[in-house]
């Protein structure tokens, strides 16, 4: 793949060819039958896309903190470098925003925890993808993600930040992608996402859905649906690519936080995925917050991110 540069648009990147995207591999782990977990996010499949053509700049920072490396022509083929104006920790947090892996949230969804982080001294990576109904859905949302995270690496190398020392953090849907693009080196070539630049040294998910076969049969979450295509009982070699819970282990230091009162992603999500990993030998720090609802992780003063910026502290430093 070419290599892209900062604020210019590279045509025609990907991480599989035309025949890998468009086929639907098997090569993962298979699980015990069980149910399906239920939730009450709704589907949209017509969502409008939030336009994303300008440059945006996180509350409290400037635009002279941020280089653009586009992977694609798609607006959403994107990933927001921001760097802190002083001192900077040697390290780099790659951040994935949620949304039901909808067309209409992008990555501004989590401006908030971008300042918090690059205030405090933290580079950040905040990356988009298409989602569904706007190009995404499989295969296209998982190579969009793999691909903005694997451009930490061009990152690393024109700015001089350690990529071997990268995290990966994200909410809701973006919990789910955050662990998959954790899980990549798991899987094997010609699977979307396959062959990673980037495996970080650790992941964290806020809210994610983590073990989306559970949701994905009928009568469960609609838009997992979307995403994969179908039901596992359709496309199940889709869910074994793409379920973190299926993926593991995955060997690295892994939080999973839940809160107890989130009615759009039920927390048995991360009980399922942290029991999972658990017993394949996986570090998981799993917390069920009591009374947190879904939308408290994107507040840098909630009952969740806190406990984010602590851990970041204890695994990079």
């Amino acid at each position: 793949m070419d290599r892209p540069m900062p604020r210019r648009l590279l045509l025609g990147a990907s991480l599989a060819s035309a025949a890998g995207l468009a086929a639907c591999t098997s090569g993962g782990r298979d699980t015990p039958d069980e149910a399906p977990s239920t939730a009450t996010a709704t589907p949209s499949p017509t969502a409008t896309p939030t336009p994303t053509e300008e440059p945006f700049v996180p509350p409290g920072l400037q635009e002279s903190q941020r280089d653009e490396y586009r992977f694609g022509d798609h607006p959403r083929q994107v990933s927001d470098l921001w760097l802190p104006a002083g001192e900077r920790r040697e390290a780099i947090v790659v951040l994935v925003h949620g949304g039901g892996w909808d067309a209409g949230t992008d990555r501004r969804d989590l401006n908030a925890l971008v300042a918090d982080l690059v205030q405090r001294g933290w580079p950040v990576l905040n990356v988009d993808y298409r989602g569904n109904g706007d190009g995404g859905g499989w295969p296209g949302t998982f190579t969009d993600l793999a691909t903005a995270v694997d451009m930490a690496a061009e990152a690393a190398a024109e700015h001089g930040l350690p990529l071997e020392r990268t995290a990966v953090v994200g909410h809701s849907a973006g919990g789910h992608l955050a662990v998959w693009a954790a899980a990549r080196h798991t899987l094997a070539a010609g699977e979307p996402g396959a062959g990673p630049r980037v495996v970080p040294v650790a992941t964290a998910a806020m809210a994610g859905v983590l073990h989306p076969t559970a949701l994905g049969e009928d009568g469960g979450d609609p838009n997992v649906q979307l995403l994969f295509g179908g039901p596992p009982s359709a496309v199940d070699e889709r869910y074994a690519v793409g379920d973190p819970t299926r993926r593991v282990p995955l060997g690295m230091p892994l939080l999973v936080l839940h809160g107890t009162a989130d009615d759009t992603v039920p927390p048995s999500q991360a009980q399922e995925f942290a029991q999972a990993a658990q017993a394949a030998g996986d570090r998981v720090d799993l917390r069920l917050l009591e009374g947190v609802s879904h939308g408290d992780p994107k507040e840098p003063e909630g009952a969740t991110f806190p406990q984010v910026r602590e851990w970041l502290e204890s695994v990079l430093g």
